[in-house]
């Protein structure tokens, strides 16, 4: 059904209890992430992660500790047998239309290059409106989740975007796909 989907990561698919999270012993997955991602896996055969981490050019993450979270979500998918293409990130705040930093486009559009993505047949799932914009901006369909900081967003998401699906959660919005 999708070329591929595109989580983001924090309050997507894991707690995010402190804005930053710098340990991957502060990574924790919700706990119906994976069931979730298992019915998704039907709609397609890539997931990519695409996750704005703006504390590396803060200081308050380090890039080291951000690569062992993605080792270990690397690790994970595949002990589950999903198919994890790969995960991008955005190390600093430039949100100009094409910069990798959602809503910029270009961590999308380096998954279209190193991927052949399809981009307009893929679907983006986030709890942000940076999230649905870049999802939008690449003209994919969008989730927006009210998990993470999908509260806090809402409103303006609903005044601002035009989201597929307005969902609880992951779960909630792999049962309404499928």
């Amino acid at each position: 059904m999708f070329d591929a989907i595109f989580l983001d990561r924090d309050g997507t698919i894991s707690h995010d209890p402190y804005g930053y999270i710098n340990n991957v012993s502060d990574y924790h997955f919700f706990d119906y992430t994976f069931n979730a991602l298992e019915k998704l896996s039907s709609l397609t055969d890539k997931f990519f992660i695409v996750t704005n981490q703006s504390g590396i050019s803060t200081g308050k993450v380090d890039v080291e500790n951000v690569e062992n979270i993605h080792a270990f979500i690397y690790d994970q998918f595949e002990k589950k047998g999903l198919p994890l293409k790969k995960i991008y990130y955005a190390d600093n705040y430039d949100e100009s239309f094409h910069s990798f930093r959602k809503p910029g486009i270009g961590m999308f559009e380096q998954a279209e290059k190193d991927f052949g993505v399809d981009l307009r047949n893929s679907l983006m799932i986030g709890d942000s409106i940076v999230d649905i914009q870049a999802g939008e901006r690449c003209k994919m369909k969008t989730i927006f989740l009210l998990t993470g900081m999908g509260h806090d967003y809402l409103s303006e998401v609903e005044e601002n975007c035009e989201p597929y699906l307005i969902c609880d959660n992951l779960l909630v919005a792999a049962e309404k796909l499928l």
